[in-house]
């Protein structure tokens, strides 16, 4: 009885543990194609020439790059298709740094910021191969605005309440005084300061006033790294500078010393910061949908390319028909409702490509099929060739 149980256990843990994170996933994007209205049929492929079968797997050379593997598989009645990088080492170099200073981060600032192609992520910054993220620290002075209030003989302070009335400043109104109109004084990120907005900002920079002078900043945290380098390029660090300027800590930037460091992970043998993941599954997707591998439409194959990015592949980040706050669509299970996430690891796999393209069985004509009477028949043909039989032994 109690081995049964212990193999029970087994059964069910072993599907977990073989989905588990593996770091070749981040040199990867994977699509489980499980809507309900997509069919597929592998048998052209399990056919096909210059094609890999190994632990129910399909691996080819990609239609997009041949140097990248396309793989698919049956999961769960149905089918993932991930479009693979091959590690040609696994060990990888990156460089990084930190560093604090005084921060305020406006939405104005994040537009610009996208408009230089990176994707933002609350307070994340991903382009390539660079990484930036920012942790800002809240102050301990104020936990409401009722903790702030004015000072100074124009009003042109905000601090504590309690040091509010110790403020003397000399009494000759500045221009700029006039900023303070579009704004108020309160407590934010935990100190009392002027709030920011873009048009008070803008209103001090107009009156050649430096926003970091009138706004008390809170201290941040900012870590770089610079991925697959030992250190940053020159184009890198040019992109860097031109975050730091929207940011507005550029000044920062001629202090910051690079690290380099070696971590054990798979470096893939195409550049996977400057690889089109989206490209290459599109194309694959639609090679699958012409050879009439898999019945698909033109809008979902859109849909899928369009979440599709370096990395969201595996058990927990691939992409699926997954429902989200009351919808289906395409995204990432693990921005699904409820997703049932893993936190194991496994590890990275070398992957062996076929020797060239793949190369589909022929088809089969209609003449063909006449003349060589291949098929199976069914329906009224099946009754007539059984009379027919009958006949044959009758005499």
């Amino acid at each position: 009885m109690k081995r049964a149980i212990v193999l029970a256990l087994l059964l069910l843990v072993a599907p977990l543990v073989s989905a588990c994170y593996n770091p070749m996933d981040s040199l990867a994007v994977e699509v489980r194609l499980n809507k309900p209205d997509i069919y597929y049929d592998l048998i052209p492929l399990k056919d096909a020439k210059n094609v890999i079968i190994e632990n129910g797997s399909i691996i080819y050379r990609s239609h997009y790059d041949e140097r990248v593997a396309v793989i698919l598989k049956e999961v769960n009645s149905s089918l993932r298709v991930r479009i693979q990088i091959p590690a040609k080492s696994f060990e990888s170099n990156y460089a990084y740094t930190s560093f604090e200073t005084p921060l305020l981060i406006s939405n104005q600032s994040l537009e610009q910021i996208k408009a230089l192609g990176w994707d933002v992520e609350d307070y994340t910054f991903r382009k390539r191969s660079l990484f930036v993220q920012i942790n800002s620290r809240k102050g301990d002075e104020c936990k409401s605005d009722l903790e702030c209030a004015t000072g100074g003989c124009s009003g042109e302070v905000c601090t504590t309440r309690d040091k509010a009335g110790e403020i003397v400043t000399p009494c000759i109104y500045a221009e700029w005084y006039d900023c303070l109109r579009l704004t108020q004084c309160g407590c934010y990120n935990g100190v009392c300061t002027w709030k920011p907005n873009s048009d008070f900002e803008k209103c001090l920079k107009e009156h050649g006033i430096d926003p970091s002078k009138v706004i008390k900043l809170p201290t941040a945290e900012v870590y770089i790294a610079d991925y697959g380098k030992k250190k940053p390029s020159e184009d890198d660090l040019n992109e860097l500078k031109a975050l730091f300027e929207e940011l507005g800590i550029a000044c920062a930037f001629d202090d910051m010393e690079f690290k380099a460091e070696t971590t054990n992970a798979p470096v893939g043998v195409v550049d996977p910061y400057s690889f089109d993941f989206k490209e290459a599954l599109r194309v694959e997707l639609e090679w699958l949908k012409e050879k009439g591998i898999i019945s698909i439409s033109n809008e979902d194959i859109e849909a899928i390319v369009e979440v599709a990015e370096k990395g969201k592949s595996g058990y927990n980040s691939h992409i699926g028909w997954y429902e989200k706050e009351g919808k289906y669509s395409w995204i990432a299970y693990d921005e699904s409702d409820n997703p049932l996430l893993l936190k194991c690891v496994g590890q990275p796999f070398e992957l062996k490509l076929p020797e060239g393209e793949i190369e589909l069985p022929q088809t089969t004509t209609p003449s063909d099929t006449t003349s060589q009477q291949t098929g199976t028949i069914c329906g009224p043909g099946l009754i007539l060739g059984l009379v027919l039989v009958a006949r044959v032994f009758r005499k």
